[in-house]
């Protein structure tokens, strides 16, 4: 059982060390920690599953949200065996973890063919609009939309919790 960091960081390495048995999945591993215990468990698995989201850090995250039957993981530690992308940083923002710890870090990784998936983010925040892959996004205005969220927040402010039937 660990107890220390470098022993977490092992987990996380063979669990990528582990992705090099299976041809469909690249070497990316990840686990999550809460009070010692690792809750949440991940490898890279976007085309094992045919889902572009399946990265090790998501697939830890989903691990350890069902198993402590809660979105809030304020109280965890994630390992991964690599820096996480800006997509896996979404996630870990949203899922409140406190610490992530990596061990390539992105530079690493890139060296050696993959693709650097911080490049969109560096892209974005430079302006530079020309070198993004381009894709429309329309809005269309609905009413009904927005009372939905209307309702939702009347239901959080009176402790009501059950969501809105869709027709």
């Amino acid at each position: 059982m660990c107890k220390s960091n470098s022993c977490y960081m092992n987990e996380a390495v063979t669990l990528a060390h582990q992705c090099l048995e299976d041809k469909l999945r690249s070497p990316f591993g990840c686990v999550i920690v809460h009070k010692n215990e690792i809750v949440g468990v991940g490898k890279e698995a976007i085309k094992v599953k045919n889902d572009p989201t399946a990265h090790a850090e998501i697939e830890a995250i989903r691990n350890a949200s069902k198993k402590l039957k809660t979105i809030d993981l304020s109280d965890c530690i994630l390992f991964t065996s690599s820096e996480p992308c800006s997509m896996c940083l979404s996630a870990i923002h949203w899922s409140q973890i406190k610490a992530v710890y990596y061990a390539c870090s992105r530079k690493d990784v890139f060296s050696f063919g993959l693709p650097d998936a911080f490049e969109l983010v560096e892209k974005r925040k430079n302006l530079n609009k020309d070198a993004l892959k381009k894709f429309e996004m329309i809005q269309i205005k609905n009413e009904k939309a927005i009372e939905v969220f209307r309702e939702w927040r009347s239901r959080q402010k009176t402790g009501q919790k059950h969501l809105v039937k869709c027709n």
